[in-house]
């Protein structure tokens, strides 16, 4: 038993030291692809660049969207429930009046989730709409490159 500890100790250092090696290596290593890129290869190169840049603003854009329409939702649907429901008896007896300070903090509470939901809204419209900005100056600066290179 304890041989097999020894040699299995041994052999995960060994494992150790080969990953470890091959890392360093593969950290160290320079391409061996040093030319130099023509306009043209690295105007593509670019457009490609800036078609990734573009399509993860667009995921980024459409999820701020789709947070901005259910904060939205949430809101109206707060907005929409009173704040003090008036409880329905069947039997006819008398319902208990409410404690008045009790009202008082549920419409303080409505009111501060009201507020939260306005100030996120807020803050997701204009997230979109800078994302959006970013987006079509990066659309601009594509077509400009595919121009540039259609004239030549």
């Amino acid at each position: 038993m304890i041989i097999l500890r020894k040699n299995l100790s041994k052999t995960m250092r060994y494992l150790f030291f080969l990953i470890f090696w091959l890392i360093a290596t593969l950290t160290l290593a320079e391409p061996s692809d040093n030319r130099v890129l023509t306009p043209d290869e690295a105007r593509n190169v670019e457009i490609i660049q800036l078609e990734k840049t573009m399509a993860r603003l667009s995921q980024e854009s459409q999820a701020a969207y789709q947070q901005f329409l259910m904060t939205q939702e949430m809101r109206r649907n707060e907005m929409a429930q009173p704040v003090d429901p008036v409880p329905f008896n069947p039997t006819g007896q008398s319902i208990p009046v409410p404690n008045y300070e009790d009202m008082i903090q549920r419409r303080k509470e409505k009111d501060d989730r009201l507020a939260k939901y306005t100030e996120d809204l807020d803050r997701l419209y204009s997230r979109y709409q800078s994302l959006e900005m970013e987006r079509e100056g990066i659309f601009q600066r594509i077509r400009s490159l595919e121009q540039k290179k259609a004239e030549e």
